[in-house]
């Protein structure tokens, strides 16, 4: 599968996001204050056409990072202060010169146009990267399907026309490693396609976020308990205390990206050394360590793992396709969080997902 998909980047919907939106704002009213201050000191050297220039281009900022209403706030708030500060008579509404007249009104109507392209153009870049991405997405599904999802199928298969065949007697051992295997192949084929199944709502945006307190530990207990067998390892410590500041997020969908982190950690990891799951808490933020002892990741390569389709190493370990890393951070990165790679004292990979702290009240 290495290669089907060497780079596809999870396009976020159209929609700003609230950070994003707020930024626009901020800089829609502070952008032409500050410029209208820096001019001033300037007012005798510098004609009107390049004041208004210089506030239009305050305007496409705050298009750009906010979207139509950001600039169309900031096209007002420029058409107002060049009015009052830059045409003579200074410091009245009044405009004793047609042409300048005329140069605001042309200001304000070419505000009102680069708000209208500036806020959409953003909007259309989304939808092209996310009609490309769609294509490269199914395009890497039917390579995962004609290779990972045929592995689970053929062992199933295996087993269950060997259980079936009439002209065998097998012993009640034997019988017990096939159902053993239909049981762990029917696992490892769900958990396969889950993957699939999120990366490509992922892909399409079409993920509903619904967020609310909760607690760290919560979220690892119940992300751990759905890994079944795998969650239950002898070797999988969890030190989160249940005192650490609740989260703002979606549990159901932290829940999947620390389950897919947990399970990659277990995957990649010596038996004999144990995965370490821990957290803690700073001002803004709570931060989930999930450490493991297993080859590492080079520092060149920490971008790559996250992408879909990308294995950790050089090797398969039979882990899957790839996408529990890219998952686990679209996921995260959709309730407002992130996730990073750090280095594991004395060998291994650390990952760290970080959640906003719920600042609200009680609920």
């Amino acid at each position: 599968m290495r290669g089907a998909l060497s780079r596809l980047s999870v396009p976020g919907p159209a929609p700003r996001p609230p950070g994003r939106r707020t930024g626009g704002w901020v800089l829609a009213v502070v952008g032409p204050v500050v410029l209208d201050l820096v001019l001033l000191q300037f007012r005798a050297d510098v004609d009107l056409s390049s004041v208004l220039l210089l506030f239009l281009l305050t305007v496409l900022a705050a298009a750009a990072v906010g979207g139509l209403g950001p600039a169309l706030t900031s096209a007002l708030l420029g058409f107002l202060l060049v009015n009052w500060f830059f045409t003579p008579p200074f410091h009245t509404w009044e405009v004793e010169n047609l042409d300048n007249v005329v140069a605001l009104f042309v200001f304000l109507l070419v505000g009102v146009v680069v708000s209208w392209y500036g806020a959409t153009a953003g909007h259309r870049a989304a939808e092209a990267a996310r009609a490309h991405a769609g294509t490269e997405l199914r395009n890497a599904l039917l390579a995962a399907v004609s290779h990972d999802l045929r592995t689970p199928l053929a062992s199933i298969k295996a087993s269950v026309t060997s259980l079936l065949a009439e002209d065998v007697e097998w012993p009640p051992e034997v019988i017990l490693d096939f159902v053993t295997t239909i049981d762990q192949e029917t696992d490892r084929l769900t958990y396969l396609v889950t993957n699939l199944l999120d990366m490509s709502r992922l892909a399409s945006g079409g993920v509903p976020v619904r967020m609310r307190p909760v607690g760290i530990d919560e979220l690892v207990l119940a992300a751990v308990s759905s890994l079944g067998e795998r969650g239950h390892a002898a070797h999988l410590q969890i030190d989160v205390d249940e005192e650490l500041p609740r989260v703002a997020t979606d549990p159901s969908l932290v829940e999947r990206a620390i389950a897919n982190v947990v399970d990659n950690a277990l995957a990649w990891s010596p038996p004999a050394r144990s995965v370490l799951v821990t957290a803690e808490s700073s001002a803004e933020e709570v931060h989930l360590r999930v450490v493991d002892h297993g080859p590492g990741i080079p520092t060149a390569d920490r971008d790559r793992v996250f992408l879909p389709f990308q294995r950790r190493g050089d090797r398969s370990n039979g882990a899957g396709v790839g996408l529990g890393l890219a998952v686990a951070r679209g996921m995260l990165v959709a309730v407002g969080g992130r996730v990073g790679v750090e280095d594991t004292p004395g060998g291994g990979t650390t990952i760290v997902l970080s959640m906003p702290r719920w600042v609200g009240g009680p609920t």
